[in-house]
């Protein structure tokens, strides 16, 4: 009898661990992880590392590029300034083909010398992997490779001209290029790209001055500046009459470009350059080969916006998430995109229609402010911004202040004054892009109340209050450390290179912003999965706990057998599990604050449904297990405290339909304000449609107890014959009553619940102060309580009074400013280690 005592309490021990051990937890986050990555695949969201997931969901800031994410992708030429008249695309005039091919073909019927000159700068001097092609049955166009050769090509497929013809007739039969002698590949430094091609004598119709020509094209700025003279006419001989480019000339080329800028088109400019003979040195051996350069046209490109940008991004505003544009384009032309998408919105916006102060600025400008000079250094030739260009310029000036990596060391003040304002970065290159990622993950705008405050009053900016969690967009190989050094990072999956696809974290298999949107509403579903199924848990493991302790000190036994244990381990474990984490995301997701770093999971409102729903329940179980023969069942239930009694049987009933409609319950995670705002989270049963796997267990695990009930009989301690009708229906009402109950405890959480900015956020004001002590130093007694910490270590060390050890602590803390204080810490060090040694 003694054994078998000792192994019953040993069984009722083993019980109450099972059950007050949340095993199905790390269940419930690898499934939500794992069922979310999957669907996530279906929006074009290729996930690397399974945490991204959910890191996205706490997202506050999203610097994304603009090619490809924000446009579309297909660029188009829509106006040249070509031979001396200006030649624009127009839009919608009946049937007719208005595009500015067609309109150039109209104008060179009678001088295919013109049709050929163009065609010839373009078709030598483009990527040999660049192709458009089209498809007969849609008529639409299919671009491969570079989106900009691609739109020149486009051109001269529209001017009726035969790519491939054209450039076997500059073949060298030596060399391993596609076509022509050498080309200088593009450089973010130059800004152009250049391809040289030798006249075959007879095979070309047109009359070189030269043995040789370079075509170069390249921004309009840059080119213009290498340019000596322009193209003006060409006869129908082919003979090309030439003009110097004088500053009126140039202004008007620039206007031109102005304007392409102010309409969102990408102004690109074609030279060309004739040589006699090989320069000395060679092609590659030369740096002044683009110089003295022949203007023959600048083109405005339109990349137009992708449909969905405008509503993405007023979901990301809504959803309080920032997001700045991060573009090599000129700061004009990235102006007027961020105006088309709304990422400047009506109050970024001054007089003129123009941005305000700190709200877009050049990549040059941003990076001289930003960073530390080194005045103790000679000069150099770096990139600066100059003010009366608005763009950067190569010119001595003092060099960054460089870290012991050899990076540049970035002034958090100054950057803390841009970059809440910040929306627009153009002319923008991957270490401006980089430091903006790393200064926004370091900064604490957010401590500063009045600032921040200051920013909601005169823009409207709300600062999010807490760290910023800032996601990241790039394709190119140098995107790589901004990628990684984001909280998430995307990389193109259709434009990305391999390297940028390495260092990110999530790929776009669209390249479409849209889909950062919904990797948004997958992130915060997944936070809201696993703290469903924790709000659901942790109700069990209270209710379960205070009930086998109860019955242990009530009974000597638990009034849950193992075997029934087992069965409601698995309900709150394995199938509540599969059931609350694959719930799938709303448009509601989108309507809140994101949640801080810093939040705990466990909210208030998360906290009011477990004690509310743990009282409840411990109430009616309770009242079964100790007044049974008072329920309102007819005939009464006799108490008998027993394993296989009607009594416990009916007890654990009642048990598993609370656990039951409790799910239900969790499924909602309203917070006060949208209580008070919406009746449509007062509804737990909202939606549940859409989860067609937590119908399909709700309906299996009530199956299986009322199997489990009528024929489990002695193997599951239950009484023979299972429960009545009557019985049932208390069982069932009793459970449905949570569900009442649930309406309650929304009534107490609107009426006591704190403030949005605490429940949101997680953290008062003053918690997220103390969060950042380490850095901010905000309190006097924390100073003094780690003085003495650390002084207690030094005194340990060199076994010596404590007083001494404070002493030599703050000394320590202060050597490196001081040269005072670094002789007295010599000082104090070296008698202390004289004493430690004679010891």
């Amino acid at each position: 009898e003694d054994v078998s005592t000792i192994l019953d309490y040993f069984i009722v021990a083993i019980t109450i661990l099972v059950v007050a051990v949340p095993e199905g937890l790390p269940l419930a986050v690898t499934l939500a992880l794992a069922v979310s990555m999957k669907r996530m695949t279906e929006d074009a969201n290729q996930v690397k590392h399974m945490d991204s997931c959910e890191t996205m969901g706490s997202a506050t800031t999203i610097c994304s590029d603009k090619t490809g994410t924000l446009t579309e992708n297909k660029m188009t030429v829509m106006s040249a300034r070509y031979a001396g008249y200006q030649y624009d695309h127009v839009v919608g005039q009946g049937g007719q083909d208005n595009s500015l091919g067609a309109k150039m073909l109209s104008a060179f019927k009678t001088n295919a010398a013109k049709s050929r000159l163009l065609c010839e700068s373009i078709l030598l001097n483009v990527s040999p992997t660049s192709t458009v092609s089209l498809n007969p049955e849609t008529g639409s166009t299919f671009y491969v490779g570079n989106p900009t050769d691609c739109a020149l090509i486009k051109l001269t497929q529209q001017l009726d001209c035969d790519a491939d013809s054209l450039r076997v007739a500059f073949k060298e039969g030596t060399s391993m290029l596609d076509w022509g002698v050498h080309s200088i590949p593009f450089s973010s430094q130059r800004k152009r790209m250049s391809w040289m091609i030798r006249r075959a004598d007879g095979s070309v119709s047109l009359p070189y001055p030269g043995r040789y020509r370079m075509y170069s094209k390249g921004a309009p700025t840059q080119m213009l500046a290498a340019c000596t003279s322009f193209v003006t006419d060409i006869t129908a001989a082919g003979a090309t009459s030439t003009k110097p480019l004088e500053a009126r000339d140039r202004q008007v080329f620039m206007d031109m470009v102005a304007t392409c800028q102010s309409k969102g088109l990408r102004a690109l400019a074609l030279a060309y350059r004739d040589f006699d003979d090989v320069p000395k040195g060679g092609w590659g051996g030369n740096g002044d080969l683009e110089t003295n350069m022949t203007l023959i046209t600048v083109v405005g490109i339109e990349d137009p916006l992708r449909p969905s940008v405008p509503g993405a991004i007023a979901e990301c505003h809504k959803a309080g998430i920032d997001v700045r544009m991060c573009t090599g384009d000129a700061l004009t032309t990235a102006v007027a995109i961020a105006k088309g998408c709304r990422i400047l919105r009506v109050s970024d916006l001054g007089e003129g229609g123009q941005p305000k102060t700190g709200f877009a600025m050049t990549g040059a400008e941003f990076d001289d402010r930003v960073h530390l000079k080194d005045p103790s250094k000679p000069k150099t030739v770096r990139r600066v911004f100059d003010p009366e260009i608005n763009d950067a310029v190569d010119r001595l000036a003092e060099p960054f202040l460089l870290d012991e990596a050899g990076n540049k060391v970035l002034d958090q003040k100054v950057f803390d004054d841009l970059w809440p304002t910040l929306r627009v970065l153009a002319r923008c290159q991957p270490e401006d892009k980089l430091a903006l990622v790393r200064g926004m993950r370091k900064s604490r705008v957010f401590l500063d109340e009045a600032r921040c405050a200051a920013l909601f009053n005169d823009h409207g900016i709300r600062i999010f209050p807490d760290y910023q969690v800032v996601a990241v967009t790039g394709d190119g190989t140098n995107d790589a450390p901004a990628l990684k050094s984001a909280n998430v990072g995307f990389a193109m999956g259709i434009a990305g290179t391999e390297t940028a696809k390495q260092a990110a974290d999530i790929i776009l298999l669209d390249d479409s912003f849209s889909s950062i949107v919904q990797a948004v509403m997958w992130g915060r579903n997944i936070f809201d999965s696993i703290s469903k199924f924790i709000q659901f848990q942790l109700t069990v493991n209270v209710v379960a706990i205070t009930l086998a302790v109860i019955g242990a000190f009530a009974f000597n036994d638990s009034p849950l057998s193992a075997v029934q244990m087992l069965w409601v381990n698995m309900i709150m474990d394995s199938l509540a599990s599969l059931a609350l984490a694959t719930e799938p995301p709303t448009e509601e997701l989108l309507d809140r604050m994101p949640y801080g770093r810093r939040r705990p999971i466990i909210s208030v409102t998360m906290g009011a449904n477990i004690i509310g729903h743990a009282i409840y329940q411990a109430l009616i179980l309770n009242w079964v297990l100790f007044a049974p023969s008072s329920l309102p069942l007819d005939p009464p239930v006799a108490f008998e405290p027993t394993q296989g009694s009607l009594h416990w049987s009916l007890f654990f009933n009642v048990f598993v339909m609370l656990q039951l409609f409790n799910e239900f319950n969790s499924r909602r995670l309203p917070t006060a304000q949208k209580l008070r705002t919406t009746w449509s989270e007062w509804n737990v049963f909202g939606g549940v449609s859409r989860n067609p796997y937590f119908v399909a267990i709700m309906i299996f695990t009530f199956c299986m107890q009322v199997f489990i009930m009528i024929y489990g009989g002695v193997a599951v301690n239950i009484i023979p014959g299972g429960l009545t009708k009557a019985q049932w229906l208390f069982s069932v009402a009793v459970g449905a009553g949570g569900l009442i109950w649930q309406v309650l405890i929304n009534v107490i959480v609107v009426v006591f619940s704190p403030s949005d900015y605490e429940e949101e956020v997680g953290l008062t004001p003053t918690e997220l102060e103390e969060a950042a002590y380490e850095e901010t130093a905000a309190s006097k007694w924390d100073q003094v309580r780690i003085g003495v910490r650390r002084g207690a270590l030094y005194s340990e060390v060199f076994n010596t009074d404590i007083k001494t050890g404070i002493k030599i602590s703050k000394l320590a803390r202060c050597a490196a400013t001081s040269e005072k204080s670094s002789r007295s810490f010599r000082h104090v060090f070296s008698r202390c280690i004289n004493v430690k040694t004679h010891q």
